[in-house]
């Protein structure tokens, strides 16, 4: 009995130790690749080059127009920062230093995770706040919701980053081209400035969800009925962790071909 939960004890101390060494990797990749061209071009540029292009001209609610433009700059910036990571490490040959530290993929995988949150999380309140200024959002805000479902959001978002970087490339241009390709569909296939009710297959995007919560943090009803809140959550729960686990699985198989050759 005594070594059955000595052995707990000791599996517990050390996923606690792993998870603070996660956020070593955290604070490494903020201060690394916050400003790299594919970081910048993807997470600051796109979005303002979107909103310009699917907003302007248009006689869109201030509603529509918040809640769209703080989806559309949490998802291509929490997804634009963990591409690159494993690409850039590989070429500048210091992902072979990382891994012969005492941490396992799963923490590195980790560190990126909660550095693609942050940096989601920090420039999609961006918006927020200049609604507050101009008097563009309602008095009547939920702030709580809006802050939960950005961290809830940006963590799906960013699990979602990890399998972007799945694949064993060492040129991070070769990267930022597939998860161009993989993440605009998602992004147009999202009703952003307009009600969900109105596009059915966008039922089929994670931004969906995050859009519905700040559309009912703003006073607006849920298009799930009575309990769309908790749909919202759930929804973007099960794809944080399934993405999570399956970019554990997938890295694990193709670390080693990142030293091939």
């Amino acid at each position: 009995m005594n070594k059955s939960i000595d052995h707990k004890m000791s599996k517990f101390r050390s996923i606690g130790t792993q998870i603070r060494r996660s956020f070593i990797i955290t604070k490494k990749d903020l201060r690394i690749y916050y400003n790299k061209p594919p970081v910048l071009i993807q997470g600051i540029l796109f979005p303002f080059i979107l909103f310009i292009a699917l907003s302007i001209g248009r006689n869109i609610q201030s509603v529509y127009l918040i809640s769209g433009m703080m989806a559309m700059i949490l998802f291509l910036t929490s997804t634009s920062l963990g591409p690159i990571v494993f690409p850039w490490e590989a070429m500048r040959k210091t992902l072979e230093r990382l891994i012969t530290c005492p941490i396992s993929i799963k923490t590195i995988l980790l560190g990126s995770m909660w550095s693609s949150l942050i940096y989601g999380v920090v420039f999609s309140s961006i918006p927020l706040i200049l609604g507050a200024i101009y008097s563009v959002i309602p008095l009547n805000i939920n702030l709580l919701l809006v802050v939960g479902g950005m961290i809830v959001a940006g963590l799906a978002f960013s699990c979602f980053s990890l399998i972007l970087s799945v694949p064993s490339s060492s040129t991070p241009g070769s990267t930022m081209i597939l998860t161009i390709l993989i993440k605009f569909p998602l992004v147009f296939m999202t009703p952003l400035f307009m009600p969900i009710v109105l596009t059915p297959i966008a039922y089929l995007s994670p931004l969906t969800y995050f859009i519905d919560i700040i559309n009912v943090s703003f006073g607006d009803l849920s298009v799930f009925g009575m309990f769309g809140l908790m749909i919202d959550f759930g929804v973007l729960i099960l794809f944080g962790v399934g993405f999570l686990f399956l970019s554990f699985f997938l890295h694990e198989k193709t670390l080693e071909k990142r030293f091939q050759g």
